[in-house]
């Protein structure tokens, strides 16, 4: 594997990468609820699922902070002050991923684990557009360091 840094346009690919795979186990994860009742999937699977994508979260979040603050740092006047925001806000979800995922786990009945995999999922697919129209775009993490609109054009 290559030592030298990804730059921000791979930065930003493999961050919508991970973001697309996020919402497909998102969606597997409230599939999986919705057949609780028909016995095709048991609670434990549903908790587990969870629990495990709350790793694979985890793992996103240290790539974000990894390869992609460093890219907004330098990409404009306010990089410090965004990469001090993407910080707060991981600090944040960390939180409340822990907080759902724990009530996932500890749900006692099929309607109490609908709602905590809605509720996650509801706060991930918002946080991943929030991070996807402030962050991760292709003003933002750009290769060149130079606007093609410096002066209007």
């Amino acid at each position: 594997m290559s030592d030298r840094p990804l730059m921000p346009s791979e930065v930003r690919r493999k961050v919508l990468s991970q973001h697309r795979e996020i919402e497909q186990m998102l969606s597997e994860l409230e599939a999986g609820v919705a057949q609780l009742g028909a016995g095709a999937v048991d609670a434990g699977q549903v908790k587990r699922a969870a629990y495990a994508l709350r790793g694979i979260l985890e793992l996103h979040m240290n790539f974000e902070e990894a390869h992609m603050v460093p890219a907004i740092e330098e990409a404009d006047g306010f990089g410090p002050e965004r990469a001090r925001h993407l910080h707060a806000e991981h600090a944040k979800q960390r939180q409340e991923l822990d907080r759902l995922v724990d009530d996932i786990r500890e749900a006692r009945s099929p309607a109490d684990l609908t709602s905590g995999v809605t509720k996650l999922a509801n706060m991930l697919r918002i946080d991943i557009e929030e991070e996807e129209r402030d962050y991760v775009t292709d003003k933002l993490l750009r290769d060149n360091i130079i606007p093609s609109d410096t002066f209007g054009g």
